[in-house]
C-alpha cells in the first residue's frame, strides 16, 4: 500500500470513528454491539475508548472473574485422563508433545475456574488459533485464544503477555464466561466472543470441532 492510499485511509477511518462515536456513546449494550461487530471501526473505536459493550457493573465482574483465585485441584485423575485423551488431538497443530499437554491441563484449569466445558475452549481455540500461542490476527488479536490487547488495560496488567499460553487461556475463558453469563447460551455467547453476534456462522464452526473433541 503507497503513502498517499494509507493517507486515504487513515482519513476513512477517521471519519468513521467521528460518525460511529456518538451513535456508540448513545446506544445500548447490544446495540454497541451491533454498531461495531467484525469491523475495522470496531477495533480503531476500542483503542481510543475501551469496552464498548461492558456496563461499569460487567467491567467489575470481568476483573473479579480474571483474577479469580484457582482453587486447589482435588481432581486431578479426571484432569489428567483428559489430558491424555485430547493431547493427541492438539498434537495435530502443536507437534510437541510437552507443549501440548501443557496447554490442555491450562485450559483445564480455567475451564474449571469458569464452570466451562474445556472440550469448547479447545475447539474455540483450534478455529480462532489453530494452538500457536503467537499468532496475530490481522486485527491485532493475540495467542491461542485469540484475545485483543485492550483487555489488559481494562481487566488486567498492561504488562501482561496474552502470548503465554496459561495467561492467554486464564483472559480468554474469563472473556467467554463473561458472554456466557449476558447471553446465557453457548451460540449467543459465541458470537459475541467473535464480534459476530446475532450470526451463526461462527458457533456453528465452533461446535462441528466440539463434536470432534467429544468423540476422542
Amino acid at each position: 500500500m503507497t503513502a498517499k492510499h494509507k493517507g486515504g485511509l487513515v482519513v476513512i477511518l477517521g471519519f468513521g470513528f467521528i460518525v460511529t462515536l456518538p451513535l456508540l456513546l448513545l446506544s445500548t449494550p447490544d446495540e454497541k454491539q451491533r454498531l461495531t461487530q467484525s469491523t475495522t471501526t470496531m477495533r480503531v473505536l476500542e483503542h481510543h475508548v475501551g469496552l464498548l459493550d461492558v456496563t461499569p457493573d460487567e467491567r467489575k465482574e470481568l476483573k473479579t472473574l480474571l483474577n479469580k483465585k484457582v482453587k486447589p485441584l482435588n481432581n486431578q485423575p479426571e484432569r489428567d485422563a483428559w489430558v491424555a485423551q485430547v493431547s493427541p488431538k492438539i498434537m495435530q497443530y502443536e507437534k510437541n508433545e510437552h507443549n501440548a499437554k501443557a496447554i490442555a491441563r491450562w485450559v483445564w484449569v480455567y475451564a474449571q475456574r469458569h464452570e466451562l466445558d474445556p472440550n469448547l475452549i479447545l475447539a474455540l481455540i483450534t478455529i480462532e488459533s489453530q494452538f500457536d500461542p503467537f499468532a496475530v490476527s490481522s486485527v491485532g488479536a493475540q495467542g491461542l485464544m485469540q484475545v485483543m490487547p485492550f483487555w489488559k488495560k481494562e481487566l488486567g496488567n498492561e504488562s501482561d503477555n496474552l502470548f503465554d499460553v496459561a495467561t492467554n487461556i486464564r483472559y480468554g475463558c474469563a472473556i467467554l464466561k463473561h458472554y456466557f453469563k449476558r447471553y446465557k447460551t453457548a451460540e449467543k455467547a459465541l458470537a459475541a466472543y467473535n464480534g459476530s453476534k446475532g450470526k451463526s456462522k461462527y458457533p456453528d464452526k465452533i461446535f462441528a470441532v466440539l463434536a470432534q473433541y467429544e468423540k476422542l
